[in-house]
């Protein structure tokens, strides 16, 4: 079938693919999020109680916040977290009709696109969230019926590095991929160009759409403060908040009623599956196992990958790990998670910066352990997993790890 037959007009890539999107803006309407700035929210520092009061400001360098009728700054650097209090509840129902996907973790259901008149637009209700249409990298409308394709199929069907723009038509035998340059989408079509002409395409048949995007421009999600939103998540190098709407990274504008969480802290983050080691060792209860080919790799500490969760160091007893604490760290956290919930045997772990205080504590039940360590003035931190009780013991895998500035 041709790219014609398939969305009712021919659909190719054009050289002009790049720069037709510089400029364009996702916005979402918020008349509906007014009285956002009186937004009640819970502020965690590094140290400290929490602060409890309302939301006034956000600037590059503190957070405002009305307390008990006092206006008090907190310095950004000591804020780890903001979470909304009282918030309006995120909508039951049924899923999001459209999923957004793009740089920097960004991930937002809505009831609509649209993208007209240089103006993109995801609907939610009667809200809307104003994103750089270049940060935008898919979008995947639920399927509607009257065809045999998931999300999960024409997905799974597009190239690692598309050579153009794709949409994902609804076919009765399934989809068909097609090539083109997205420029509009409307309640009813999606519009692509070729060769100078305008396309529209049926919305009815829109299955998805592929945006391809310059490696320059892609935004790494590591690194960033995350946002959590009613209805998705993303990253910003920066955080404000201006008369009642948060706006990240100076161009996203979020409707303030729609905050559910700010963590600060992961915008500062080293994570310690990011450094190497500088030195480890690993000798388990039975030290011949580790002449055994294969077996001193899987006793010495290791990076793994839970299921639906970021990669995390594990280690096993007796083994020690040291690594160089990155410049500007102030703070080294961590969970240690003891992994065999069918096992009695308890394990030590053990904590340390440079020569000082040792950080010591047995793992005998499943809850994770909270580990925290000054490491303002340390240049190398060492973990150990030891052996309790005489017995064999049991790995220990580290959460959340790393190194805040």
């Amino acid at each position: 079938m041709t790219p014609r037959q398939a969305i009712a007009a021919p659909c190719r890539l054009g050289p002009r693919t790049a720069a037709r999107v510089v400029g364009c803006w996702i916005v979402v309407t918020a008349a509906a999020f007014a009285g956002a700035s009186d937004l009640q929210v819970r502020v965690e520092g590094s140290a400290g109680t929490p602060r409890e009061g309302s939301l006034r400001s956000i600037d590059r360098d503190a957070i405002e916040l009305l307390v008990d009728g006092e206006l008090q700054r907190l310095p950004l650097a000591d804020v780890r977290a903001l979470t909304a209090i009282l918030a309006t509840a995120d909508r039951p129902g049924a899923p999001p009709a459209v999923t957004v996907v793009g740089d920097g973790g960004l991930t937002i259901g809505g009831d609509d696109l649209r993208w007209e008149d240089g103006r993109a637009a995801i609907v939610r209700g009667d809200a809307t969230i104003e994103v750089p249409i270049e940060r935008v990298r898919r979008a995947a409308w639920r399927p509607a019926g009257g065809g045999n394709a998931t999300v999960g199929d024409w997905l799974a069907a597009v190239p690692a590095e598309p050579g153009a723009d794709l949409v994902a038509v609804s076919r009765p035998e399934g989809f068909e991929l097609v090539e083109c340059a997205i420029t509009a989408i409307s309640p009813t079509a999606v519009t692509v160009m070729l060769d100078g002409e305008r396309i529209p395409v049926n919305r009815g048949k829109v299955l998805g759409l592929v945006w391809v995007r310059p490696p320059a421009k892609a935004v790494a999600a590591s690194g960033m403060t995350q946002v959590s939103i009613d209805g998705g998540t993303l990253g910003a190098a920066t955080v404000e908040w201006r008369d009642g709407w948060l706006v990240l990274d100076g161009e996203i504008r979020v409707p303030g009623a729609m905050l559910r969480s700010i963590d600060f802290a992961a915008g500062r983050t080293v994570a310690l599956v990011a450094v190497e080691p500088e030195a480890s060792s690993g000798e388990p209860f039975f030290g011949g196992l580790t002449a055994i080919d294969g077996l001193a790799a899987f006793f010495a500490p290791r990076i793994v990958t839970p299921d639906d969760a970021p990669p995390a160091w594990l280690m096993r007893p007796r083994s020690t790990a040291t690594w160089r604490v990155p410049e500007g760290s102030r703070r080294f956290r961590a969970r240690a998670v003891r992994m065999a919930a069918a096992s009695a045997a308890g394990v030590i772990v053990t904590a340390r910066a440079d020569d000082g205080p040792e950080w010591r504590q047995r793992l005998a039940g499943d809850a994770a352990v909270p580990i925290e360590i000054a490491v303002a003035d340390a240049r190398r931190l060492t973990i150990g997993v030891e052996f309790a009780d005489g017995g064999v013991g049991v790995p220990v895998r580290f959460d959340d790890a790393g190194f805040e500035k």
